[in-house]
């Protein structure tokens, strides 16, 4: 057999064959292991950015998806819902939510405001105890054709200009200098539940039970009309920036609306057991007061659209609402009678909150005058009363009032009854 090919034995290196030269083959073994290491290592950190930004992708993917498909579902809600399919052309349904522009101007006002107002002295022009005391009737309104009258309120510059509603869905302007209907105001299907007239600006809004809010010139023409809410409008009170109006509705929401484009910017549905049944802006701006048809009284933090406190008010639905000038007190009237509650004591009490003083009675509806320093109370007669000490400063004999109003610095008094009847003391 041929002979088998001999392997030719790899020699070592003449340095291995020394312990120095051992020595350095490790390191040199050792130094590409760390560096190895070192960049599998680099690698590792790699991949793992590229995976928690895959996984950032993904997420956000899932919300934009999530919050199309509740768009869409909110949309085909509003398809197939008949009320809202068939709201009337010019009807601001749409909710962007409130600009943080708006918020932010929203917590200037309310600096603003709060500022002024400490320096600010009771105007010289206010009406005293005495005057008020010698009111007689100055006019009388047969407004209304007998139909029940539901609100009543007095231009805030010319006090010759007296607002009110009525049960069929009218309202109308009566002017005391010439003792006649002036303007008459004709557009909703329903009652009126509240009229009034903006604090600086030419014009006028009515909440009715026909589901709408309507911005009118004081022409009596429809500027807008507001149709987010799906129950009763209750209410609806002028925003301290004057460019915004709060309205509330027995379906338990809420609404934030711009004047000048006629929208809402924001829908709030209360997570509440009673619809809301009055309500009324904070002078400062920043917060809503409500009271609802189970007799609470709720406050919400319009920016957040929070409720901040909640506590029972009466035992039946709340009338009516209205802050003072200063903002301290609040007046709530119902079935029971007219309270009034020191809002500094209520954000301390909750829901244990108090009541400073109860007229026993029913009432229909407690107003401040623009400098808080009166309260009207309506109810079977109209009652003046000097805020803080709350005692009796005049009674006006109106029988079954359901409205009442002061004029500018309590010069006047507006009344509105059952039997239609407008009536101005002064």
């Amino acid at each position: 057999p041929p002979p088998r090919p001999t392997r030719e034995k790899k020699k070592k290196p003449v340095s291995a064959t020394s312990l120095p030269g051992m020595i350095g083959a490790f390191q040199t073994e050792w130094d590409a292991s760390v560096i190895e290491t070192h960049m599998l290592r680099k690698e590792l950190e790699q991949v793992r950015n590229e995976l928690a930004h895959t996984l950032y992708q993904h997420d956000a993917a899932c919300r934009v998806i999530a919050k199309l498909i509740q768009e869409r579902d909110a949309a085909v809600a509003v398809a197939n819902d008949p009320a809202r399919r068939a709201a009337p052309a010019g009807d601001a349904m749409e909710e962007d939510g409130i600009p943080e522009v708006v918020k932010e101007r929203m917590t200037e006002r309310s600096q603003e405001l709060s500022k002024g107002r400490k320096k600010r002295p009771v105007s010289e022009l206010l009406a005293g105890e005495a005057a008020i005391q010698a009111f007689k009737e100055a006019a009388k309104f047969a407004a209304h054709q007998k139909k029940a009258a539901t609100s009543v309120a007095v231009h805030p510059k010319n006090e010759s200009l007296v607002l009110s509603a009525d049960t069929s869905g009218a309202a109308v302007i009566c002017d005391r200098a010439t003792g006649k209907a002036a303007v008459p105001i004709v557009g909703h299907k329903a009652s009126i539940t509240h009229a009034i007239f903006h604090p600086t600006q030419d014009v006028i809004f009515t909440a009715s039970k026909d589901s709408t809010v309507k911005m009118w010139s004081a022409q009596g023409k429809q500027i807008h009309s507001f149709g987010m809410h799906k129950g009763e409008v209750s209410g609806v009170s002028v925003h301290a920036t004057g460019d915004y109006i709060v309205s509330t509705s027995t379906d338990k929401s809420w609404a934030f609306c711009d004047i000048e484009q006629g929208k809402c910017l924001q829908l709030v549905q209360g997570d509440i057991s009673g619809g809301f049944s009055a309500s009324m802006v904070h002078p400062d701006g920043l917060i809503l007061g409500s009271g609802t048809t189970d007799g609470m009284v709720r406050i919400w933090d319009i920016k957040s659209q929070q409720n901040v406190v909640s506590f029972t008010g009466h035992g039946g639905a709340i009338g009516s609402l209205c802050f003072s000038e200063n903002g301290y007190y609040c007046a709530t009237t119902s079935s029971d009678g007219c309270k009034v509650w020191d809002l500094r004591k209520v954000a301390k009490q909750g829901a244990n909150a108090q009541a400073v003083t109860h007229m026993a009675g029913a009432s229909t509806s407690a107003v401040f005058d623009n400098s808080g320093s009166y309260l009207l109370v309506a109810s079977k007669e109209v009652k003046v009363l000097l805020a803080k000490s709350w005692a009796e400063v005049s009674t006006l004999a109106v029988a079954n009032a359901t409205a009442a109003a002061f004029g500018p610095n309590a010069l006047s008094i507006a009344t509105a009854s059952s039997d239609g009847i407008v009536r101005v003391f002064a």
